[in-house]
């Protein structure tokens, strides 16, 4: 794992290592790969965005559920994840991401298992993955793909996306400079998530998405396009570049009527957007 000394995600890794260790001491590793062994075949995470993406021409939206956020205030105390789940897929999300990161996402993956029961989406386990042990929680509480950090695993990647598809979850590896973008395509990565936000300084940058998309090869890689994103310019630019979904979450769970931004964003007309007109 790669951790520069002034990296803002120690405290996030220190209070995961933590919890791994108190996982570690109630289910071993091999306790926890047996459970998985038995769990259904996942639902192809990467699969149904390309298959929302062939149906409709557009990028998807992957709606992120969290309760909190290390980056913006104004998050809600109590997160309705079944409820908000069911309405994210009515309105017509793509597919799902679930934070499970406790100290700053307030997220966990008894959330995510609750909106696995929920919907019928594909789901991406949101997490700091620096250990294979918590792939194989992903997979137990009911997701589709995991993400991982190419700037946290560097020369680790690989073996990290060969441990997730062993599992059956989907890899999706989150870049954010040029340099990530070659370790990623070097790992075999063929689902790239392309970010404006650095994962060691928290530090957004608009145009990041625009700048590295073309660095990709279009017809071996899924890209997915986050950072700051939450409007149907933002999802018609981002498109236009190249991506083929894009993942929002703050701007979903940060307003009061989060699935009405996602009507928005898809452009949907709503009957008051009728009557106004």
């Amino acid at each position: 794992m790669i951790l520069p000394d002034d990296s803002r995600l120690k405290p996030f890794i220190a209070q995961r290592r933590d919890q791994l260790t108190k996982s570690k001491a109630r289910r071993s590793l091999g306790q926890i790969q047996g459970k998985v062994g038995e769990m259904p075949m996942t639902r192809g995470f990467q699969g149904a965005l390309a298959a929302y993406y062939r149906a409709n021409g557009a990028p998807g939206i992957i709606a992120e559920l969290k309760g909190g956020s290390p980056f913006d205030a104004g998050f809600r105390t109590l997160v309705p994840y079944k409820a908000l789940a069911e309405d994210f897929e009515a309105v017509g999300a793509a597919a799902l991401s679930v934070a499970v990161e406790r100290q700053s996402f307030r997220g966990s993956y008894s959330d995510l298992a609750t909106v696995r029961g929920a919907v019928n989406l594909t789901l991406l386990a949101q997490d700091i993955i620096f250990d294979v042990y918590q792939i194989l929680e992903a997979r137990l509480a009911g997701a589709d793909a995991v993400v991982l950090s190419a700037a946290l695993l560097g020369p680790e990647l690989a073996a990290f996306r060969e441990r997730a598809a062993s599992v059956a979850l989907d890899a999706l590896v989150q870049v954010h400079t040029p340099a990530e973008v070659e370790l990623a395509l070097k790992a075999g990565a063929d689902f790239i998530c392309v970010s404006n936000r650095d994962i060691h300084s928290f530090a957004l940058t608009p145009g990041t998405c625009e700048a590295l998309i073309p660095l990709i090869p279009a017809d071996k890689v899924l890209v997915v396009a986050a950072g700051g994103l939450g409007t149907l310019e933002d999802r018609e630019r981002l498109g236009a570049a190249g991506a083929k979904a894009v993942l929002m979450g703050t701007a979903l769970m940060a307003d009061s009527d989060p699935a009405g931004v996602l009507e928005q964003v898809l452009g949907i007309e709503t009957e008051a957007d009728a009557e106004a007109g």
